[in-house]
């Protein structure tokens, strides 16, 4: 009988963990796990497209994280799904499902960190409350290692699986022009103010050079009061293929992360990326192979790699190469799917008492 997996995340609106959550439901092998989906709030294009894959998916309606009830109605539909195990993303899923799960008689009860996350209380109630989960998955050894002497969580029940990307097939794109891309939302974490202090000294190197930023976030308006020449911002795109395309690097000045998505699709489609040494990137970008590191908040670190890379045509296809070459051995969906598939039968074995 397949083991019954429920999937408890905060809300299922475009995003990496959603993204992520979406690829490992659906590829889940049938005759091994029959897997379920449920968020917080949010039922958004991700509840719509794991729904057209033939998963249950819902929502449990939460009015803000001070609806009293929610908790009540979570143990009514984990009770009413009898899963063997639950296995949540984002901090508010991953307390609530802690909080929950064992009192509807969920054996197996799986958590997931995917940043260094810097917020005190995100990380204190980690620590209290990690008695009520068996494991926790973390992206990246960097998260892995920080969850365990920040949040001081068990090292026991922590365990490393990174992110999984698709190989897009590839049709010989033309990078010649001097473009820059940059994707994710565009919010404090991800410092593209530093990004757009350092494009002015990019310009100066690269005659016509052009920053497209894809995303949207609550510094958009900001953002794009600052913004000098070349700088394109293109919104939010469902399809972000054609800028891969077209693009000759990927360029992500975080202040914090954790294994960022972002970084391993642009080495998927063989972009170079210039990413600030912070989180998983430091795993994925290996210095003058496949890219560059430079510290967070330094503009003038960053424009000069950036620089460098689009000056260099022939280094950047070389680069591209040697990261897409890294994806394709060490951060496939199969990779990711299969890692979590062994962790779902270790923990749910019988376990043998003294």
């Amino acid at each position: 009988m397949p083991l019954r997996i429920l999937y408890l995340i905060t809300e299922l609106d475009p995003g990496g963990a959603e993204k992520q959550l979406f690829h490992l439901a659906s590829g889940l092998d049938r005759s091994r796990f029959e897997p379920r989906v449920l968020c917080l709030r949010g039922f958004g294009e991700v509840g719509t497209r794991l729904r057209a894959a033939g998963i249950p998916a819902d929502t449990l309606g939460m009015k803000g994280k001070w609806d009293v009830r929610a908790p009540l109605r979570l143990k009514a539909m984990l009770e009413a799904a009898r899963p063997d195990i639950l296995h949540s993303f984002l901090f508010h899923a991953n307390m609530l499902g802690r909080l929950v799960a064992r009192r509807a008689g969920v054996r197996v009860v799986i958590g997931s960190v995917r940043v260094c996350e810097t917020r005190r209380h995100h990380l204190l109630w980690d620590r209290l409350t990690q008695g009520q989960m068996d494991m926790e998955t973390c992206v990246c050894e960097a998260v892995r290692a920080w969850t365990e002497e920040e949040a001081g969580i068990d090292p026991r029940k922590l365990v490393t699986i990174p992110n999984g990307v698709e190989l897009p097939v590839l049709d010989a794109p033309d990078r010649r022009t001097p473009d820059a891309l940059f994707v994710g939302r565009l919010e404090p974490q991800k410092d593209v103010r530093t990004l757009l202090a350092a494009w002015p000294l990019v310009r100066r190197r690269v005659h016509g050079a052009r920053l497209r930023l894809i995303g949207r976030g609550p510094e958009e308006a900001a953002l794009r009061a600052a913004a000098t020449d070349g700088v394109e911002f293109l919104g939010y795109q469902a399809d972000v293929a054609p800028w891969w395309r077209g693009s000759r690097a990927l360029v992500l000045p975080s202040l914090w992360e954790g294994l960022p998505n972002v970084v391993l699709e642009a080495m998927s489609w063989s972009l170079p990326v210039i990413a600030t040494a912070v989180g998983g990137s430091v795993e994925l970008v290996r210095e003058g192979e496949t890219g560059f590191l430079v510290p967070p908040g330094d503009p003038v670190a960053l424009a000069d790699r950036v620089a460098r890379v689009l000056e260099e045509g022939n280094r950047a296809r070389e680069m591209g190469a040697a990261g897409r070459a890294v994806v394709a051995r060490d951060y496939t969906m199969e990779r990711m799917i299969g890692a979590n598939e062994a962790l779902y039968e270790r923990l749910a074995a019988p376990r043998s008492g003294i």
